[in-house]
């Protein structure tokens, strides 16, 4: 039992006085995902308004500050395992 206390209070004390990372998210991180409204139908154009729309909008000033551009990117994987980007596809023209 006396072990097991130790232990406990070791336990204890690593969680509560763990690292520390100053202002690391302190808010979460917030942004727009292309996938759910254009799935591959993406280009430079379309992310640039969309951009524009985000801060016309007001969504920039409220926390939002990623526009990620999603799936379709990918073509083969090499004879390692390893994905690369579709040369045709992606970037978007």
């Amino acid at each position: 039992m006396k072990y097991f206390t130790v232990l406990l209070f070791l336990v204890c004390v690593t969680v509560t006085n763990g690292q520390k990372f100053d202002k690391l998210a302190l808010t979460p991180p917030m942004g727009w995902n292309s996938w759910n409204k254009f799935g591959c139908d993406v280009n430079e154009q379309l992310i640039r308004e969309t951009a524009d729309a985000m801060v016309s909008t007001g969504m920039k000033d409220a926390g939002y500050i990623y526009i990620n551009i999603d799936d379709c990117w990918h073509g083969q994987r090499d004879s390692l395992g390893f994905i690369h980007p579709d040369p045709n596809g992606f970037p978007p023209e």
